[in-house]
């Protein structure tokens, strides 16, 4: 894979730009998207009424605001489509939460809305974890919850025979890893494929430190949830929920 310092470059400016909409695991697979690693990516963003970024309800002065997602996106080879889902107010403010969907192909997302329809309620769990590259593993394991021997893939890797990084690599994918032998090798292996992609990314932007920041929040985030008795804080409950 050869990572286009043009491409990566708008790239960059345009998840700077959304950093301020979507949490920054979104961002990354974002990236992974554009730079060919994910067939589609499904975003949380959030703006105000008025059309300013407000992930986290966050003050700051918005550099891409709605009206201007659009273009950015369309100028960055994405295809794309952009559904509000919940109106909510908060200390006097009223904020929505939309679904941004993006592919960066002539047929992957058109093909997902044709067979599952535009709205995220239309769409089943499988269907949204095989539309974003999850493996079989992790959306059969999410969809039917069979038992296992363990509660998390993080257990498997700790008890098996795995190298060091193992834990860290399972950890950067945007999905539950099934607790099973199949579903933490296919979590390690993602996320190898994953950081050796984002890392030749950084290698060529103007900021050389992007993607693995983002990265290292993800990785921080996933490895204190599974830690914790409550293992559904992550990114796929949140997509496919």
């Amino acid at each position: 894979m050869t990572v286009e310092p043009t491409v990566a470059n708008r790239l960059l400016r345009l998840g700077e730009d959304l950093g301020a909409a979507a949490p920054s695991g979104d961002i990354i697979d974002m990236l992974a998207v554009g730079i060919g690693v994910k067939p589609m990516a499904g975003l949380a963003t959030c703006y105000t009424a008025d059309g300013e970024p407000a992930w986290d309800a966050i003050e700051t002065d918005p550099a891409m605001p709605r009206s201007a997602l659009g273009d950015r996106l369309s100028a960055a080879g994405f295809q794309w489509t952009f559904t509000p889902v919940e109106t909510v107010r908060d200390d006097g403010q009223t904020f929505t939460w939309y679904e941004l969907l993006l592919g960066a192909d002539c047929t992957t997302l058109p093909e997902f809305l044709e067979q599952t329809g535009t709205h995220p309620n239309d769409r089943t769990e499988a269907e949204y974890g095989e539309a974003l590259g999850y493996p079989d593993s992790a959306v059969e394991w999410f969809v039917n919850q069979p038992a296992s021997h363990y509660d998390s893939a993080f257990e498997v890797i700790r008890h098996g025979e795995y190298d060091e990084n193992a834990q860290t690599l399972a950890a950067s994918v945007p999905y539950v890893p099934a607790p099973t032998r199949t579903g933490a090798q296919d979590a390690i292996d993602d996320g190898r494929e994953l950081t050796d992609a984002l890392g030749q990314f950084d290698s060529v932007v103007d900021d050389g430190w992007f993607a693995e920041r983002l990265l290292g929040e993800r990785v921080s985030e996933s490895l204190a949830t599974h830690d914790k008795t409550e293992p559904w804080r992550d990114p796929l409950h949140r997509a496919m929920g």
